[in-house]
């Protein structure tokens, strides 16, 4: 490993390099894909939810094993895999003349995905020094902000310039430049010892990383802030639209600042993050999972105020929650690289990703139904009192068990 600079770590620089033509390349086709659905396939919204649910469904199942995988193999072979098979699945859509081979394709894209999320994350453990591993991990994820931000925007340029089929050969070429940069990668320099393999039960393979989780209270417990911001998110993104479009007359306007300024929030945490020093990472996280729940319970406050001030107020309100969102990830991404074992972090990252991946499907599931019994300002107030009432709980927790609120590596050994 390379010490200084991150940016001087030349494999560093491979890993982030290939990761955001990845991650550009997956938003530019979800965008494409999905602009394709409705203007070639005329898809109703029931079937874009399906979509939707097919291109995560597989990593809830997939990403467990695969993070084993990442701790036993090569993890450059594995990145190559993934990248590859998504150049060629890609391919594919193009002649997809149905809801149902367009499924097929999201769900072969989405089992490739699963191998690169562990797999990356273990290569930035090898590659970094530790003093390097904060600013390294914050960079990783302003990469995956940015990509989330100007990703469908690139997507949409394309779609307003080529012709669909020429849309998605772009996209795979993408790719195609992440596994040409990934070819300069060394191989790995640590993988699970001989006598562990040989000790560990094939069958346990996928629940590793979950007990792993399990044995750290400090990682169980940022888990749980984590994993409820994302649901909550995920719940209210689900219903975002409709709740604009019931208070306010200019939607598409507002909808547009909104998730612009919500996207600035994230990527300046993330950038901030990278050079400040964490004194409390379970602080970090509870105060993040608080101001998320105080940026909803301001979102319904614009909605009694008169509407050219709500244009501004808005987005303001939409901005601290990305911000706050953004503080509890990138500072639970962090934590779990900085108290992992680099043989270990595959299959962490792979247990973490299921979780994710089990939460979205949750929060865009259950968010139609309980909108549709309570209503969406009121499911979005519901939502703010519980993340509010969570980081009480978390911060009630800390101040009881302050000895287990410590990030020590010796908990995962």
């Amino acid at each position: 490993m390379e010490r200084g600079s991150v940016w001087k770590n030349k494999q560093y620089m491979n890993v982030v390099i290939a990761q955001t033509f990845s991650s550009f390349a997956d938003w530019m086709f979800l965008i494409c894909m999905l602009a394709m659905a409705a203007v070639e396939l005329r898809v109703s919204s029931i079937e874009i939810s399906i979509l939707m649910l097919a291109f995560v469904i597989p990593q809830l199942f997939i990403s467990p094993f695969a993070g084993g995988l990442a701790d036993r193999f090569d993890r450059k072979y594995l990145l190559l895999l993934s990248e590859i098979g998504r150049a060629m699945v890609v391919l594919l859509t193009p002649i997809a003349s149905d809801i149902y081979f367009l499924a097929m394709i999201l769900l072969l894209l989405s089992l490739f995905k699963s191998f690169f999320i562990p797999a990356k994350n273990g290569k930035l453990k090898e590659v970094l020094h530790p003093e390097q591993l904060q600013e390294g991990v914050a960079v990783s994820g302003m990469i995956d902000n940015a990509s989330k931000i100007f990703g469908p925007s690139l997507g949409g340029l394309l779609i307003a310039m080529l012709h669909f089929s020429t849309l998605f050969y772009v996209v795979s070429v993408a790719y195609f430049l992440s596994v040409v940069v990934l070819l300069f990668l060394k191989k790995d320099q640590y993988s699970l010892s001989q006598t562990e393999q040989a000790t560990t039960k094939k069958s346990s393979i996928g629940l590793e990383g979950f007990q792993m989780i399990a044995s750290s209270p400090f990682i169980f417990v940022g888990m749980i802030a984590m994993a409820s911001g994302l649901f909550f998110i995920q719940l209210i993104d689900s219903q975002l639209v409709l709740f604009l479009d019931q208070s306010f007359r200019n939607t598409s306007q507002m909808l547009g600042f909104s998730m612009a300024a919500s996207g600035a929030g994230t990527l300046l945490i993330t950038a901030l993050l990278r050079k400040r020093a964490i004194r409390d990472y379970y602080a970090n996280m509870y105060h993040g999972v608080f101001v998320l729940g105080i940026s909803f319970f301001l979102a319904i406050l614009c909605t009694y105020i008169p509407e050219y001030l709500a244009l501004l107020i808005m987005p303001i309100c939409f901005f601290i929650g990305g911000f706050a969102i953004g503080l509890v990830l990138v500072t639970f991404q962090i934590t779990v690289q900085t108290s992992t074992p680099v043989d270990k972090i595959g299959r962490m990252f792979g247990a973490i990703s299921s979780v994710n991946s089990l939460v979205t499907i949750l929060g865009l599931t259950l968010g139609g139904v309980i909108a549709q019994i309570v209503g969406v300002s009121l499911t979005i107030l519901i939502t703010a009192i519980c993340l509010v009432i969570l980081a009480m709980a978390l911060k009630i927790y800390e101040m009881k068990n302050s000895h287990t609120t410590k990030p020590v590596m010796r908990r995962l050994n």
